[in-house]
């Protein structure tokens, strides 16, 4: 497993390959990582470095021509080996994994510059230094994609995307995202007969604009208006509450509760007491935010966006609000929180079953099945 990120359960990107890699492991295989951290272990020492140091492609490609003939299948980020199997030294299957097109994210930032006029946060020079080390390296997104044997993507609008714009449509396999029996069976522990009484929604993520910050406020107003009893609660915000709260332009109060940083097993206990969930986000390559809400029984709002309709579809289109749409937004989390007992419990127990579908055990095997008829070809091509 190959990722430009830490090797981290706390960070969806890096969740992934881990959580697959402990499922395949249970199934006897054997699996390694190199992540950001064993690329540069010094990755803290300060801001600069993270500007003057090699690309993470560079330090990949160095471990894997070291390391190649260890491995039957290489599973790599987008971007993360640019390179071809001659150049690597690799004669087994060579998987390119997105866990959110960067091209969608390209997508959403042309959005972001004309539906809101901001000035940049941070140092400009760092600012600076960001963008050109982006654009300087995001030609390896397309680059890994045409080098690899095997395309794997999250939703399906991604493989629409990529056959389409890239003609690569043939190398293209869909796999969503998954939990896995221990954290289902947690989540389950978690569900509470008073939650529909406490008239809270829960969001899960970081406070930023793609994540919906900007549309937060419209729709505390609009839903505290029409339920004056709603509570809401910000999970892993990554700011403090007094920011959250200035970007809400609301003073600190019992019905807001933010906690900027959790533990990922301490989810199931945070989401105990929410009734329903809420995520107004831009882009998703598939959205663990609302998987583990639906796998706590929560009915979840969510823009109509590829990777949390993976998983709405199965429920109710109702509950997929067209993109930046903050009124339909706030009526319809109105709505959830209004249901009387029993539609609330049946449209609750809908969103655990679904959720439960969605199984890593499950998601794992289906992967070897596809990655060993891959390997299985790349072999057969080399005799």
């Amino acid at each position: 497993m190959v990722l430009h990120a830490p090797w981290s359960r706390n960070l969806g990107g890096g969740r992934v390959q881990l959580e697959l890699a402990e499922e395949f492991q249970l199934m006897g295989h054997t699996v390694e990582k190199f992540d950001i951290c064993d690329a540069f272990p010094q990755i803290k020492s300060s801001r600069l470095a993270q500007f003057t140091r090699p690309s993470f492609a560079t330090k990949a490609k160095a471990f894997v021509q070291a390391n190649a003939h260890r491995f039957d299948i290489i599973d790599a980020h987008q971007g993360n080996l640019p390179f071809s199997k001659q150049e690597l030294g690799f004669r087994g299957l060579l998987v390119a994994r997105s866990v959110g097109l960067h091209d969608f994210v390209d997508e959403f930032h042309q959005l972001e510059r004309t539906k809101w006029s901001q000035k940049q946060k941070g140092n400009p020079v760092a600012n600076w230094l960001r963008s050109w080390r982006y654009k300087r390296e995001r030609p390896n997104d397309i680059r890994s994609f045409q080098t690899c044997d095997l395309i794997n993507l999250p939703n399906h609008d991604e493989m629409i995307y990529v056959r389409d714009v890239w003609g690569l449509g043939d190398k293209c396999v869909v796999f969503p995202f998954g939990l896995s029996q221990q954290r289902q069976q947690a989540f389950a522990q978690a569900l509470s007969n008073q939650r529909r009484q406490n008239k809270q929604v829960a969001f899960i993520g970081s406070w930023t604009t793609r994540k919906g910050s900007r549309d937060w406020p419209e729709i505390v107003m609009r839903t505290k208006a029409k339920v004056p009893d709603a509570k809401f609660l910000f999970l892993g915000t990554g700011l403090s509450d007094r920011e959250v709260l200035q970007d809400l332009n609301l003073p600190d109060d019992n019905w807001i509760k933010i906690i900027p940083r959790y533990n990922s097993e301490e989810l199931p206990g945070l989401l105990s007491e929410a009734s329903v969930g809420a995520f107004p986000s831009y882009m998703e390559g598939f959205g663990f935010a609302v998987l583990e809400k639906l796998a706590c029984g929560l009915p979840t709002v969510a823009y109509d966006i590829p990777g949390p309709r993976e998983m709405l579809r199965f429920l109710d289109s109702s509950l997929m609000i067209p993109v930046g749409d903050v009124e339909g937004f706030a009526t319809q989390l109105i709505k959830l929180l209004q249901l009387d007992e029993d539609a609330y419990n049946q449209l609750s127990q809908h969103c655990v079953k679904v959720a439960n579908t969605f199984s890593w055990s499950k998601i794992a095997k289906q992967h070897l099945e596809i990655y060993s008829q891959g390997l299985t070809a790349v072999k057969a091509n080399d005799l």
